[in-house]
């Protein structure tokens, strides 16, 4: 760990701990309005250390609700958007503030910028504490710059040449099915409309191939490269969602997840998650499973492949723990975010820009 302190005209404290910049306040009063009139008036410092460090969490600051956080990712950036094509079920909080996911305590949620598999995502990501965890619940933030640097090239080269194919198959609003341990959200959850035409016309605008399936089913396939440039400085970064898609990769994670928290429960989800990974793969085909990627020439990511994409980003992990009213600020075309497993409240809300 290294950490250096400095103080910033407008009452905030500086430091820098792990690659991470930290911003507290220096004094005790009127805390949320002293970063607002920061924020105001250090566009160009903000922006120029979210590009050096990719990460900059705000502590101290009295964000105690939704509109505050609203209005400190406003404070940063303008753009704030709330259209969201990933895959965990998001709820509405305010006009551009989401729960972060509504997926079950239990699933953890693995590395990966913020929607990488769209033409044009968004540039920057915002989570704020609302609720911190009790036990578990972390979010885990990694440099994808840097395990692109540390990857095996010889693996690293075949990913960039061949690059993603990413398969969703989605359930719909008529849909009659049983349990699925992977169930994604419906495709008129994501798409907001039951409207199959318009669904159709999101699919065109965003480049998804899209596949209108029996029983009420879509088809998403998504193709991108493994490799982007960073917007400003144009370094490599690893930048898609491989690491969660993949069918193995599910089973990778909760096993380090298992090393790292040392629980029975974490351990009893990594030997039911590796059983249904081997019953999923043995009796599914590959279009049809409920999230997979393959290379664009429909070969299969060899499985070693993903366990050493997963152990650079675990080399790289750190470890965000929350406390009441955190709000961090990600350059997301550098550094990923996921969710550790948790028990108890938890209560994480994002938002996010163009």
């Amino acid at each position: 760990m290294n950490s250096t302190t400095d103080t910033l005209p407008g009452d905030v404290r500086i430091e820098i701990e792990n690659g991470v910049m930290i911003v507290r306040p220096q004094h005790t009063d009127n805390q949320l309005i002293t970063l607002k009139n920061w924020l105001d008036t250090h566009h160009d410092f903000i922006e120029q250390n979210l590009t050096q460090y990719g990460a900059i969490l705000f502590r101290g600051f009295q964000v105690n609700q939704p509109i505050d956080f609203e209005q400190v990712a406003l404070g940063i950036d303008k753009e704030l958007k709330n259209n969201y094509l990933g895959t965990s079920p998001r709820n509405a909080k305010t006009d551009y503030v989401f729960s972060a996911s509504e997926l079950p305590p239990y699933y953890p949620i693995p590395q990966h910028c913020e929607m990488s598999f769209l033409p044009d995502p968004p540039r920057k990501i915002f989570f704020y504490c609302q609720v911190a965890p009790q036990q578990g619940g972390e979010t885990p933030i990694v440099d994808f710059q840097k395990v692109y640097d540390q990857m095996n090239p010889a693996i690293r080269s075949e990913f960039e040449k061949k690059g993603i194919k990413i398969i969703r198959n989605y359930n719909g609003p008529n849909t009659k099915s049983g349990f699925d341990f992977w169930k994604l959200k419906r495709w008129d959850e994501m798409f907001m409309t039951t409207d199959r035409q318009k669904a159709t016309e999101i699919c065109q605008a965003n480049h998804f191939q899209y596949t209108w399936q029996a029983n009420d089913r879509l088809r998403l396939i998504s193709e991108q490269p493994a490799v982007r440039l960073h917007p400003k400085t144009q370094q490599k970064i690893w930048f898609n969602h491989s690491q969660v898609f993949h069918l193995a990769a599910a089973a990778i994670e909760y096993n380090k997840i298992a090393n790292y928290q040392k629980t029975w429960r974490s351990r009893f989800y990594a030997t039911l998650t590796n059983v249904m990974t081997f019953l999923k793969k043995n009796l599914q085909k590959t279009e049809n499973q409920a999230l997979h990627c393959t290379f664009l020439d429909d070969s299969e990511i060899p499985t070693r492949y993903m366990q050493h994409v997963e152990d650079m980003i675990w080399q790289n992990m750190y470890f965000v723990q929350w406390q009441k009213g955190d709000v961090i600020a990600l350059d997301n075309f550098r550094v990923a975010h996921g969710r550790m497993p948790y028990t108890g409240e938890r209560e994480i809300l994002v938002a996010w820009t163009s």
